[in-house]
């Protein structure tokens, strides 16, 4: 698929691309519909994606939804990180940060975010 600015699209599951740039972009085969991501729905996804890296490192023999669990608790005690996730779903969605987190726990943790981190 090409594009207009040069960028190459690169597929996911479901129609949805992220292109070169980071954009997110959503129901490419019925919309062509762009979500703005901004660099705080980009940081976000970058911060879930190493706190769940980290402990899948840390704790290799728990299953994706106790890593989910752990990862939430992490968010919690650090108001920092908190704060930065909280900000990327407010420019985005839990759906787009979802997407964005090439984590096989990332599902997990988002469920779990919808519940306690809500913004």
């Amino acid at each position: 698929m090409g594009n207009q600015s040069g960028q190459t699209n690169y597929n996911s599951a479901g129609g949805d691309i992220i292109n070169q740039s980071g954009s997110f972009v959503t129901g490419v085969d019925k919309s062509r519909t762009q979500i703005n991501n901004s660099q705080d729905l980009t940081q976000a996804a970058k911060d879930i994606k190493d706190l769940l890296d980290q402990l899948s490192l840390d704790y290799p023999n728990d299953s994706p939804r106790v890593l989910g669990a752990k990862a939430l608790d992490e968010a919690e005690k650090n108001p920092e990180l908190k704060s930065r996730i909280l900000r990327g779903i407010k420019a985005g969605s839990f759906a787009a940060l979802e997407k964005m987190v090439d984590h096989p726990v990332a599902k997990f943790f988002i469920e779990g975010a919808k519940e306690v981190l809500q913004p």
